[in-house]
């Protein structure tokens, strides 16, 4: 049985951890699985997971943040720096044992969850035969999708939780990014209570989930219906501000603060309520929303950077430019009208199904899968530009068989490969035609300098090419290097010989022609028919 290693932070409460937990029960019928996990917060991990699989922890606890910022507001000096110490000596652990741990990873797959570990994977697994795969599970702003980018040059895939995210990664690496969504662990067949007024949002209590907002919103909510009661379950860093609202606006019977709750509390939570509520400010993939669907949930919510737009565009309602007002009524609406609540909630259970264990498994199954029969064997794919590049694109179901890029010459028809391959894939020759002998000759001159450059930093193991001229270049220089030239014959000849044709198969190791009738002109060359 092949075998999984992934590399975490911790096991304790959070949407990260949460997943990890879930790729195990996915995975572990199919692949032996390791967790190594820097910080061991409890004595069991705060999700489940199964009893056979291995868990490895770096460092027994992790600096105290919350006791550093008591010792900042209550000025004790001498603590503050005794807890500094303490942090400061975790941290210089923190990297030599995870630095030694990924040395020393035997396994088939490693799989990281966050930049700091996906790093070090990238730096110390650079010439392992590990095959490396990142997760990223937040938004990426310019700063996280550089840091990301920059740290994952050696991996083989990123996985991304929607589409929107992908598209954003795909214009820089084209086929390295894959988008596989979050995932409810369980269909539940229950449904949730239409004929409450209870409302629930359920996260973190930081300053993007806009719960400053939502304190607002039911605070108008309540003017127009007493009866109306908000649950709000959670921790975080924003609690004393929110407590602070909720009393400043009056609503201490009207909202409900639970603090952290474990998965059965709050089902139980969910089960009882009539509508999930979100405000956040962004959001990668909100598990749960996904969560909330499962019990038929109405949803509503802002419309904010990828997460809420991507998992609510056909069934929920989103509120555009953090309307308050808006919401409030799209709220109000759905409570009062509760033929609208049933068919909202018969959406969001339909909708639900394709976020099961099993669909989600079925795509990381055959991640796995392609990961393992592609080669690590470096191809570049090199023509010049029109009917030539046509026919080399013919070759499109190769590219992800293979560590690959793409060369041709820069012309605007040929400026959306880049979309449409990644800039990482796609690179350009000057482009060059024989109008004009000694322009051309410049130019062609100029490619053969550009060629080098290429070839070195990619050092392909095969070059292909379905010529022309400018191709030429990177052919003799691919061959004085040690790559193996395959050259295929353009379609367009069937009774004569190109010019590039007739100078690169004196030394291609493998040349193809399209036509039968070029065997005449080509007598060691190999016919398998068209490309097209």
């Amino acid at each position: 049985m092949k075998k999984i290693t992934i590399v975490s932070l911790h096991l304790g409460v959070g949407g990260i951890e949460k997943y990890i937990s879930g790729l195990c029960k996915m995975l572990k019928d199919n692949y032996k699985i390791h967790l190594v996990i820097t910080y061991k917060l409890n004595e069991k991990p705060s999700f489940d997971i199964d009893k056979n699989i291995k868990i490895t922890y770096l460092i027994d606890g992790k600096p105290n943040r919350e006791e550093v910022k008591k010792c900042i507001k209550n000025k004790k000096v001498f603590s503050l720096v005794k807890e500094l110490f303490k942090a400061v000596q975790i941290l210089i652990l923190k990297k030599i044992k995870t630095i030694k741990a990924i040395k020393s990873l035997d396994c088939d797959y490693v799989i990281t969850t966050r930049n700091y570990e996906t790093k070090l994977v990238n730096k110390y697994l650079k010439k392992s035969s590990i095959k490396k795969i990142a997760t990223s599970h937040s938004f990426p702003t310019t700063k996280f999708k550089n840091e990301l980018l920059k740290a994952t040059t050696n991996f083989d895939k990123i996985v991304v939780v929607n589409d929107e995210i992908k598209d954003i990664y795909y214009k820089e690496i084209g086929n390295k990014v894959i988008c596989i969504n979050n995932f409810v662990e369980e269909l539940s067949k229950e449904m949730h209570n239409f004929n409450s007024k209870k409302l629930i949002s359920v996260g973190r209590f930081s300053q993007e989930k806009g719960y400053d907002d939502l304190i607002e919103i039911m605070s108008l909510i309540v003017k127009k219906d007493k009866n109306v009661t908000l649950t709000l379950i959670g921790d975080g860093p924003e609690m004393d501000n929110i407590i602070n609202k909720i009393k400043k606006l009056k609503l201490e019977k009207n909202v409900n603060l639970t603090g952290y709750l474990n998965q059965d509390e709050i089902k139980s939570y969910l089960h009882e309520s009539s509508m999930f509520l979100m405000t956040s400010h962004t959001e990668a993939f909100p598990l749960v929303l996904v969560e909330a669907m499962n019990y038929g949930l109405p949803i509503v919510a802002f419309d904010c950077a990828s997460g809420a737009r991507v998992v609510l565009k056909d069934i929920g309602s989103l509120i555009k430019n953090r309307n308050k007002e808006e919401f409030v009524n799209v709220v109000l609406d759905i409570l009062n009208d509760k033929n609208k609540m049933k068919i909202l909630s018969g959406k969001s259970k339909e909708e639900i199904k394709k976020y099961s264990i099993e669909n989600i498994k079925k795509k990381y199954l055959n991640l796995l899968s392609s990961l393992e029969n592609k080669s690590n064997k470096k191809v570049m794919f090199i023509s010049s530009t029109g009917g030539h590049l046509n026919e080399l694109l013919m070759l499109k179901d190769m590219f992800n068989k293979y560590d690959y890029e793409i060369v041709t010459e820069k012309a605007p028809t040929n400026m959306g490969l880049k979309d449409k391959f990644g800039k990482k894939n796609v690179k350009f020759l000057i482009y060059a035609t024989q109008k004009n002998k000694l322009t051309y000759a410049i130019k062609l001159l100029a490619n053969c300098f550009v060629s080098l450059y290429y070839y070195i930093r990619f050092r392909p193991k095969f070059i292909i090419s379905t010529g022309a001229h400018t191709t030429g270049p990177m052919c003799c220089i691919g061959k004085i290097f040690g790559s193996k030239i395959i050259f295929i014959e353009t379609f367009a000849n069937s009774k004569s010989k190109t010019m590039t044709g007739r100078i690169v198969y004196k030394f291609a190791d493998l040349f193809i022609v399209q036509w039968e009738s070029m065997l005449e002109f080509y007598p060691d060359a190999v016919y398998w028919g068209w490309i097209y």
